[in-house]
């Protein structure tokens, strides 16, 4: 049966990709899994040139010809059919299984909107350092990777919650884009947010948002600070330039470079959102 015509999708796969031209990148995504049970939306940001198009009926593909993840991301939740939705990134591997552990926490948390997992790296080591058990986000949210996001599709649609495209690879400040996408979710009081204790994906030990040495960590930061704190921003600036010269991630005389990265992204962020 085409997807087209099915007329109920439980679970939906919101893949983001670029440049991609076959579906062959698929395959290793789903090497532990049969693709065939899985339905996917692609999204992949390319030019008019180089497009990717799908024949098999479980899978659809968006050819966008803009750039940024967190818009990527965006089209994805809009354009998607699916009742819970698992955000993807094209570079891993889905565990055996994994779609009953999410179906079955939902069905398990039955007041649950949203539910983040846990990944395991490729070095057979848990990626974060996570609860023991099923909690809410509150106190955990800053750490999820975006793979590790499963949300009801319609209540996200309903809230008007999205991430904000300014954030994100791809955008003017290349990070952050998770945390404050969960944190528009904690805002709503009537959203329902959780994380559950399963593994359920395989990724690299590290993701772009750990290289906490860039000047793209300093500038997405700043401007995270700026958003939220105003002036008092350089106070954070500080204490985050002073906690890489304690842990010896970065030298004293790196100090002046990562004040002008941060002077820039705020002034940037001003420019942008205040026309300052």
């Amino acid at each position: 049966m085409n997807i087209s015509e099915k007329t109920h999708i439980p679970f939906e796969i919101l893949v983001a990709t670029t440049n991609r031209t076959t579906l062959d990148f698929i395959d290793n995504m789903f090497k532990n899994n049969v693709l065939e049970h899985y339905h996917l939306l692609i999204i992949n940001q390319t030019s008019e040139h180089k497009l990717l198009v799908s024949h098999k009926p479980n899978i659809r593909v968006i050819n966008a010809f803009e750039t940024g993840l967190s818009r990527s991301r965006n089209l994805a939740i809009q354009h998607a059919i699916g009742d819970i939705c698992l955000l993807a990134d094209d570079d891993v591997v889905y565990l055996q299984g994994f779609e009953n552990k999410i179906m079955e926490s939902y069905y398990q948390l039955k007041d649950a909107d949203l539910i983040t997992f846990k990944t395991i790296t490729t070095e057979n080591k848990p990626y974060s350092n996570y609860p023991k058990k099923v909690t809410g986000l509150e106190d955990f949210y800053r750490k999820v990777l975006s793979i590790e996001i499963t949300f009801k599709r319609d209540v996200i649609l309903k809230n008007n919650i999205s991430f904000n495209e300014n954030f994100g690879l791809g955008s003017v400040f290349q990070d952050c884009e998770n945390r404050l996408f969960l944190e528009e979710v904690l805002k709503n009081k009537q959203i329902k947010a959780y994380f559950s204790p399963e593994f359920i994906v395989v990724h690299k030990p590290l993701s772009s948002s750990d290289d906490v040495t860039s000047d793209r960590y300093m500038f997405a930061r700043s401007a995270l600070f700026y958003k939220y704190h105003g002036i008092f921003a350089w106070i954070y600036v500080c204490k985050l330039i002073f906690s890489l010269v304690n842990r010896k991630l970065i030298k004293l005389n790196n100090v002046p470079h990562k004040l002008k990265v941060a002077n820039q992204s705020i002034k940037t962020y001003k420019s942008m959102v205040h026309g300052e």
